[in-house]
């Protein structure tokens, strides 16, 4: 005989009314467990699994399951269908025309519920969201079915039941990959429950958990080999193994409640703990995925690595991964029942406490965000700030860290570097040199024009000059001890050590040819007044 869930395998059950979801509810496990027995208890397979999982989906649709967490929610069904359906089958039901249809409630006043005489088995219209207007087993129905049933189980049934004490028998029966006829041939002591599982159930989770550890290790130690090398090669490895292990869950939570077939407090327990671990790697996963695309995104030939670009990229990376971590987190808490809103409500209430405790991040943050628009300054370039003059190594979100040119480091907070007078050496167009050359007064004013002369000769079309910067040579002041030739020229490109050795070579030519032309430099003050000093004591000796 074909059943009309076996012809309509998609139709719900239905909750139109009282009378209906009863009776739809315990139709549609009675077909469950007929199944069971004439075929999946010999000759289980992964399509009359499926068959059954439909059918109990469909049963579950008569309970008001959405007080409970979504990752659970399933195995709570599960618990509650079986122990309702056990209950239900051990109480004397009124007759069908004695529970409430459709048209019962037209009209009336109050709530829409019907409860089944003597008992506190409730069944009640959903009043909003998605399943409004059908009828369920109520949320404190569901929560107290395992009362219930601790209270009826002793008693014998009063309707003919398919098979008997079906919550003992999932505390034994294994998924589809195992015949109940192996189970029955294991020795008795594996088949005693201990904890609400079969031993043989324990034993079997307890060699899997010993897989997944073993296999978790040795990702740890393959991922941990030849550390220390490229950025990119170390974000990859750091990535390996929380994706690795991300990869186990699914796998794992497949074999503990669908073939191993742990159910009830046990499973609900290993349920949530292997999503809070699936959402807590999911968070990792995304900092780590985000910090390793904007690595990739440096690698590629068109960024430099220690440019403004590749910081941008790296601060974006961050703060997108900060932001998916915590949509990933919120999202995983709501699904494991944690009180998202009320969380939130308390951000809120000690909002303003942790911006003032955390002020300080949040300047250095939005510093941060000013200097990568602003570009006063990029990694490698010199700069000259507060007296700290040196390269610019790394552009944090909290600080800029600067070597210095003794080769100390220092690390200056992004909020001062934002509002500091900054002079960027890199960034210049050319190096000017200003100096003096002081001739002695006795230099006649001949041999004055002749040493600006030779100054115009050695610097004409200079190395590096660019001609709308030629050089400049004028004699311009009378010094208390010396005539003054002040001396301008630019050199580019900025190239320190190049603008050093043309300095010299300048210097060189000059006072090879002042020496050629018998023109003398003024001697140092500290000379003159020296000489001065040895004058008058010699003086007063005579």
């Amino acid at each position: 005989m074909v059943s009309a869930t076996e012809s309509h395998p998609l139709e719900p059950v239905d909750t139109s009314s009282p009378r209906t979801t009863l009776n739809g509810f315990l139709t549609e496990l009675d077909s469950i467990w007929l199944l069971f027995q004439e075929h999946y208890w010999d000759s289980p397979s992964k399509e009359l699994e499926t068959r059954i999982f439909a059918g109990a989906a469909r049963a579950l649709r008569a309970l008001d399951l959405s007080e409970f967490p979504p990752s659970t929610r399933i195995e709570e069904g599960y618990d509650a269908g079986t122990f309702l359906y056990e209950t239900l089958s051990r109480l004397q039901l009124p007759p069908d025309n004695e529970i409430p249809d459709a048209d019962y409630f037209d009209g009336k006043e109050g709530p829409a519920e019907w409860t089944l005489p003597y008992t506190d088995i409730t069944i009640t219209r959903i009043e909003e969201g998605p399943r409004k207007g059908e009828f369920l087993f109520n949320a404190a129905t569901v929560r107290r079915a395992h009362e219930f049933f601790r209270k009826t189980g002793s008693l014998p049934y009063v309707r003919d039941v398919p098979i008997a004490n079906t919550h003992q028998l999932r505390q034994v029966i294994p998924g589809w990959w195992l015949s109940m006829d192996s189970i029955d041939r294991l020795p008795g002591w594996m088949r005693h429950v201990l904890l609400e599982q079969a031993v043989w159930k324990w034993i079997a989770l307890a060699l899997l958990l010993a897989v997944t550890v073993l296999l978790t290790g040795i990702a740890y130690r393959l991922t941990h080999r030849g550390e220390g090398g490229s950025t990119l090669g170390d974000y990859a490895r750091r990535i390996a193994l929380p994706l690795f292990v991300l990869a186990l869950m699914p796998p794992l939570s497949y074999l503990v409640t669908e073939q191993i077939n742990i159910i009830s407090d046990p499973a609900k327990t290993m349920l949530l703990v292997m999503r809070a671990i699936q959402y807590l790697l999911a968070t990792w996963v995304a900092w780590l995925g985000a910090l390793l695309l904007a690595e990739l995104v440096i690698f590629s030939p068109r960024i430099e690595e220690g440019s403004l670009h590749a910081q941008l990229l790296r601060l974006s990376a961050r703060i997108i991964g900060i932001v998916l971590g915590l949509v990933i987190l919120f999202y995983g808490a709501n699904q494991i029942g944690l009180p998202v809103v009320g969380v939130l409500a308390g951000v809120g209430v000690s909002g303003l406490a942790i911006a003032l405790a955390a002020q300080d991040s949040l300047k250095n943050l939005l510093g941060s965000l000013m200097i990568f628009m602003d570009q006063p300054y990029a990694p490698g370039q010199r700069i000259i700030v507060q007296g700290h003059d040196g390269f610019v190594e790394q552009i944090g979100l909290r600080s800029t860290k600067i070597r210095m040119l003794n080769g100390s480091l220092t690390a200056i907070p992004n909020e001062k570097m934002a509002n500091l007078d900054i002079e960027n050496i890199g960034r210049r167009n050319f190096i000017r040199r200003q100096t003096s050359i002081r001739l002695s007064y006795d230099t006649p004013p001949e041999k004055i024009e002749r040493a600006l002369g030779i100054i115009r000769e050695v610097l004409d079309d200079h190395e590096g000059m660019q001609p709308e910067l030629p050089p400049r040579v004028f004699f311009d002041e009378f010094n208390p001890d010396s005539l003054n030739i002040r001396i301008f020229y630019w050199y580019h490109p900025p190239k320190r050590w190049k603008s050093l050795a043309f300095d010299e070579k300048v210097n060189l030519e000059i006072m090879r040819r002042f020496g050629e032309a018998d023109i003398h430099l003024a001697p140092p003050t500290s000379r003159i007044n020296l000489e001065t000093q040895e004058q008058q004591t010699a003086g007063a000796g005579a």
